[in-house]
């Protein structure tokens, strides 16, 4: 029951939600779970047919700017919009958009308070018509008002003051919010103090977050906590996702159901209005990973794990985790890791092979390198220059680079401290297209043998390095290899359908074990190994790591027998295989392609 007072003139007026009440309304609404501006994917597509998909795909809220040039057209827009989600099971929150062209076009005084009079007469209209529709889920008063400690901020604030007295009087029975907190809450800012006092009128909270992973997440944190410091209140982000700074919806959740958010993502197809690409970035150009939006223009998804995400999410009870770490829940896609490899095969030679002199490898296209932490800790300034010269010699010779970051000789310093240095190197080179992928660390357990201290470096160095978004894979070598095969074994015939085998002819030297490597496989955004093997051998593991679905990475092939190179590139060709060699190849390299995979389909008799 919405408490109301009469005022002069005998019509109601209510007054602000206390807290109890706006938890009561998100007891009745449940979730909520939207998406912003329903735009098609191409001309012909309705809007019921948008919201349609979206429901399917677990939305079931859509925030929309209220459309028109006058009163009418507004209601109108609102109602068609209403009729629309109401068909597809969903509820809708109308952004009060147009007060711009009242209060900012006319530049003659008297101009303008006829335009602020028409604008007061337009809202109310426009409120009281719905004041009780159900299908209003909120009114979202102003989007994005000023927030910085200029004049206009604080003229913006006097005019959403003055809404929220309008609507009281017009006795809405919809929580009255307004997206004023949308950026840093910096308490330098001298127009904080006014901004809070107008957040602190409204019904429930309404915040705009597009970092939720700058810094772990310390930027929503400080946010989320200021807001809840005005009142305790319902929350909701009425504007979120942004994949390029790894603000994408796993890392969006994890904050927003601890919080206990509702949300609205943004976009739903990618369509004319060109979101797919960041802020001041162009679909002209390319652009990879999608900036907003959650599906292709036919309806495809784009990550199938976000549709899980939004189906599945709620609200988290206090002191439990829902959602996975970083390091697993940051992982590529499967699609994304293979739409890296569509510059073609990779061939690849160890820099110490040819001792540093370029010329030697004619004919490659990448080299692999050797980083040291303890250069980086000593002087990272000498550290960085020295791999800058690398990277612009290798980039003179057509040559694109693997930088190994990590081996067990650096295992003693802790993981926190790896996990800092890989963060450091990732995040200066995170858009460098002279780097080809990171190999973060090669090989542990090759003479560690505590696989609990491994397994803390392999997550925290994973962590640490996805949080700097790269626009490179990142893997790790794991050490394995293939016990050497019996005179008579065939293993093609080995691993025929309805055979068991596979994983019983691994072999895991030193520290490394099963569990090791399949942690380090499931966390890399390509799958990763080294071999010293012979072709058949190398072949096994090949088609274990193919299991995981993902492009395949040899970071070290120790070609010993020239005898056995052919057969080894004839492998790699057939599994797609990048390969990195250390030593130079004389005759057979050239040869080398990725042949195209072909499978025969079951025939059955009499069909």
């Amino acid at each position: 029951m919405v408490a109301v007072l009469m005022v002069a003139g005998g019509y109601a007026k209510r007054k602000q939600w206390t807290e109890k009440q706006a938890w009561k309304w998100q007891e009745r609404v449940g979730v909520i779970k939207g998406f912003n501006e329903p735009y098609p994917a191409y001309p012909g597509q309705t809007n019921r047919e948008i919201l349609q998909k979206a429901a399917d795909l677990g939305f079931n809220s859509v925030r929309f700017w209220i459309r028109g040039n006058n009163t009418q057209e507004r209601i109108d827009h609102i109602q068609s919009m209403i009729d629309d989600a109401a068909a597809c099971g969903m509820t809708v929150s109308p952004v009060i958009a147009f007060g711009e062209r009242y209060y900012y076009t006319k530049k003659d005084a008297q101009e303008r308070e006829a335009g602020q009079k028409a604008y007061e007469q337009t809202v109310r209209e426009v409120v009281r018509h719905f004041a009780k529709d159900k299908h209003i889920v909120f009114w979202d008063l102003w989007n994005e008002p000023r927030f910085e400690d200029r004049p206009d901020t604080y003229a913006q604030m006097d005019i959403i003051e003055q809404m929220v007295h309008w609507c009281w009087e017009e006795n809405v029975q919809q929580p009255i919010t307004s997206s004023i907190i949308w950026a840093t809450v910096n308490p330098a800012n001298k127009a904080l103090k006014r901004t809070t006092e107008v957040e602190a009128m409204m019904d429930i909270h309404n915040f705009h977050s597009y970092d939720t992973a700058l810094k772990f997440g310390h930027n929503i944190y400080e946010m989320l906590d200021y807001i809840k410091g005005i009142s305790d209140r319902p929350m909701v982000a009425t504007e979120c996702l942004t994949r390029t700074n790894g603000s994408g919806l796993a890392r969006t959740f994890e904050v927003f159901a601890k919080y206990k958010v509702n949300f609205y993502s943004w976009g739903l197809f990618i369509n004319d209005r060109n979101w797919e690409a960041r802020w001041d970035r162009s679909t002209y150009d390319p652009y990879d990973p999608m900036f907003h939006n959650v599906l292709y223009s036919d309806g495809d998804m784009y990550d199938a794990r976000d549709i899980e995400l939004i189906r599945n999410y709620r609200f988290a009870e206090p002191g439990e985790t829902i959602y996975p770490p970083i390091e697993v829940a940051d992982r590529w896609s499967h699609e994304r890791a293979w739409r890296w490899m569509a510059t073609g095969k990779l061939m690849g030679v160890d820099r110490r092979a040819v001792r540093g002199e370029l010329s030697k490898t004619e004919g490659y296209n990448a080299v692999s390198v050797k980083l040291e932490y303890d250069a980086w800790k000593t002087d990272a300034k000498a550290f960085f220059a020295a791999f800058e010269q690398q990277l612009n010699e290798a980039d003179g010779k057509g040559l694109t680079v693997m930088p190994t970051l990590l081996t067990d000789a650096d295992a003693h310093q802790g993981a926190e401290a790896l996990a800092r240095y890989a963060a450091d190197v990732v995040n200066r080179y995170y858009a460098d297209t002279r780097i080809r992928l990171w190999n973060l660390y090669d090989r542990p357990g090759l003479t560690v043998g505590d696989e609990k201290a491994l397994t803390e470096i392999v997550d925290m160095v994973f962590r640490y390095a996805r949080n700097q978004y790269a626009n490179q894979p990142l893997t790790m070598t794991p050490l394995v290899s293939v016990k050497p095969f019996e005179k008579d074994f065939d293993p093609w015939k080995a691993m025929v359908h309805g055979r068991t085998a596979g994983w019983d002819r691994l072999s895991y030297p030193g520290g490394s074990t099963a569990d090791l490597i399949y942690h380090i496989w499931s966390l890399s955004d390509v799958t990763a190994f080294a071999t010293d093997m012979p072709s058949a051998e190398t072949g096994w593991l090949v088609s274990i790591c193919y299991r995981f679905g993902r492009p395949i990475v040899c970071t070290s092939w120790t070609a010993t027998a020239d005898a056995n190179i052919p057969a080894t590139l004839e492998r790699f060709g057939a599994f797609h295989v990048y390969w990195f060699a250390n030593k130079v190849l004389t005759d057979e390299y050239p040869l080398f392609r990725f042949r195209q995979t072909s499978t025969q389909r079951q025939i059955t008799e009499g069909m």
